[in-house]
């Protein structure tokens, strides 16, 4: 009989308050491992900004180890608040510091999510740019 712990996952939800509410959400219906046969951990930080995401990751591994899926949803509350092609290279840079550090980990990254509301700036403007295909992760080396 094959041992179950080989293939157990370790999967981190890593991002801003979408992540927390959906950790809640999780909890109230289906359960924080979503179904999975992994063990889900949840790290949302409302207000949460690209800037502050990798040390954020680096304060939560202390102690752990490197999980093998690491989702990440994060940059919403960037847009209005920083050019989208500077926020576009911070994402691109970062993905690929935790890449080099975590060959193991496979790196997920959601999309920006629409918004009823912008807080900054023309909100037609922000979510044309939210929309654009610049997804970071597309220029990561395969």
């Amino acid at each position: 009989m094959e041992n179950q712990s080989l293939n157990y996952k370790n999967v981190w939800i890593v991002g801003d308050s979408y992540i927390r509410r959906g950790e809640e959400r999780a909890r109230e219906t289906m359960g924080t491992s979503l179904g999975l046969d992994a063990r889900v951990q949840w790290f949302g930080w409302g207000g949460l900004r690209w800037e502050r995401l990798l040390p954020f990751i680096h304060q939560s591994l202390r102690g752990r180890a490197a999980p093998d899926v690491l989702l990440i949803h994060c940059g919403g509350n960037d847009l209005g608040n920083t050019k989208s092609l500077r926020l576009v290279a911070d994402m691109k840079r970062d993905l690929q510091d935790l890449h080099r550090r975590f060959p193991g980990t496979k790196i997920l990254l959601s999309a920006i999510s629409q918004r009823r509301r912008w807080r900054t700036a023309n909100p037609g403007k922000i979510d044309k740019t939210r929309k654009w295909p610049w997804h970071p992760m597309a220029f990561l080396a395969p």
